[in-house]
């Protein structure tokens, strides 16, 4: 069990908002409850994996701030003709996030105990560090798939190849962190 103390949050707020996000992301959200999702390229590749809610009616995107600044901008670069507003906020978690049977499990706790920062979960979890997707990583190649991709939620950018390697076929290499801390791909 790991506890990360999150400060940040990209807050998505109006009308459109939940349609706008859940035809993007790669799981579904659920209010007061915090899931591990992937935003994907249209290539099915990883381009940013987070942790999501549903608050009053305004979907939050968990992540460290430097990597929500990146989220926001490739959400920008879809919201045509979407009446919805992106902004991030200062909003504190405490979270336990866990893998039990290749499923993250994640709480929200009242008090912090001892921080990890999300580098340190994205290791120690074996979960796709900012660095580690340039390799162009597909979700099938991380453990605990099925925590971070509802293949039955409908439609979402990167859905068709990442289904395709789900159904189809095996992963040929995954995500797995070394001994010395350092996440590699390795073929499998």
């Amino acid at each position: 069990m790991i506890n990360l103390h999150s400060n940040y949050a990209l807050k998505i707020s109006g009308k459109d908002s939940y349609k706008f996000i859940d035809s993007l992301i790669s799981n579904k959200i659920e209010n007061e409850k915090f899931k591990g999702s992937y935003l994907l390229k249209p290539d099915g590749k990883i381009d940013y994996w987070f942790l999501t809610t549903l608050k009053n009616e305004d979907i939050l995107i968990l992540q460290q701030k430097e990597e929500l600044l990146k989220i926001k901008n490739s959400l920008e670069k879809y919201k045509i003709r979407i009446i919805c507003e992106l902004e991030i906020i200062k909003e504190n978690y405490v979270l336990n996030v866990s893998n039990q049977n290749d499923k993250l499990i994640i709480e929200k706790l009242d008090k912090p105990f001892q921080e990890e920062n999300w580098n340190e979960v994205c290791l120690k979890l074996a979960l796709p560090t900012s660095e580690i997707t340039l390799n162009g990583l597909m979700p099938n190649e991380v453990n605990m798939l099925d925590s971070l991709v509802d293949y039955y939620k409908g439609c979402f950018l990167g859905q068709e190849q990442t289904s395709r390697v789900k159904f189809r076929g095996k992963p040929r290499r995954i995500l797995k962190t070394n001994d010395s801390n350092i996440q590699e791909i390795v073929k499998i």
